[in-house]
């Protein structure tokens, strides 16, 4: 634990608020980057950042979540620099497909991705990588993106009400959104997207690299904090991470929030360490090629920097 007489201040940003993101929640509400000796103001991006890489290189945020593709994408753009990843958050795609009616009424067979053909989906809208993982699915299971009958331009709360509404038979979402529609009837479990991609790194923290190198210490420390939070979350059940991340959603009972953790760590969204390693580089990368969002592979050395991790949790044995 760092000495608390020598406090340093983080600026830490997240995407969008979604239980998806529960180790963020936990490392800043259960105090593991404060014994650290970092004083953290940490909030969701605002408004006048485009994204969270955007509010990086813009000197408005020390450290953020992301989705790895954006500095993929900008490096496959030709940015000879782009914010550097260095601690994993989610090792899975947390995002789920919900269908208006059951997949199959008896409850016996599986849902059948070719139903999805000709059927009207809305997509998440606020992103480029969830639309991106879905389509890797489809198309593993025989379905060309282009077959579906997509209902875009819509927010997230437009996309809830248009598929309460009737105006699509199936609807991609995160969490809890999901549990939400699952648990009050609107809609019924289709596909989790997380088993069918497998391990990937779907979203990590990032910085310049300016400040990974002119402020290692606030590094070390805050990846010090959320490894032990990581630690904590691997070993507590979904009531107790439920109520420990409850507060962040002030407008979801704790019973959602609660089941919304326990369907994510069921799948194993969440890893038990941060290490951002290679082959999941190489799976995310995989498909944003293949929904033509890199055109090039991008070197991980250059996106990628282990050895922030590996001297955090060589400094806690």
């Amino acid at each position: 634990m760092a000495s608390t007489s020598n406090r340093l201040p983080l600026r830490l940003i997240e995407t969008f608020r979604s239980v998806f993101y529960t180790p963020i929640y936990v490392s800043v509400a259960g105090g593991f980057l404060e014994k650290e000796g970092l004083d953290v103001d940490f909030k969701t991006c605002p408004p006048e950042f485009a994204h969270p890489m955007s509010a990086l290189n813009r000197g408005g945020a020390d450290i953020a979540q992301s989705g790895i593709m954006r500095s993929i994408i900008a490096s496959d753009w030709g940015a000879e620099t782009v914010p550097v990843h260095f601690a994993k958050i989610n090792s899975r795609d947390g995002f789920f497909v919900l269908s208006r009616t059951k997949p199959d009424p008896s409850g016996l067979e599986p849902f059948r991705w070719e139903s999805l053909k000709g059927a009207k989906l809305i997509p998440v809208g606020f992103s480029p990588m969830p639309w991106a993982s879905l389509q890797f699915a489809l198309r593993r299971h025989g379905v060309e993106p282009s077959e579906l009958d997509l209902v875009t331009g819509l927010s997230l709360d437009e996309a809830v009400t248009a598929f309460r509404e009737g105006k699509a038979e199936y609807i991609h979402v995160p969490q809890p959104t999901a549990e939400q529609l699952l648990d009050d009837g609107s809609a019924h479990l289709a596909a989790a997207l997380g088993p069918e991609n497998g391990h990937l790194a779907y979203s990590s923290f990032a910085a310049t690299n300016q400040f990974l190198e002119s402020q290692p210490e606030t590094v070390q420390r805050f990846t010090v904090g959320f490894a032990n939070a990581l630690d904590w979350l691997a070993a507590h059940d979904a009531p107790e991470v439920g109520e420990a991340v409850a507060g962040f959603f002030p407008e979801v009972s704790l019973d959602l929030v609660v089941k919304s953790v326990a369907r994510l760590k069921a799948q194993d969204n969440w890893p038990t360490d941060p290490v951002l390693a290679q082959p999941e580089y190489e799976n995310l990368h995989d498909i944003l090629i293949a929904a033509g969002l890199a055109k090039e592979r991008q070197p991980y050395s250059k996106v990628v920097r282990a050895d922030i991790v590996e001297t955090a949790l060589a400094s806690r044995k």
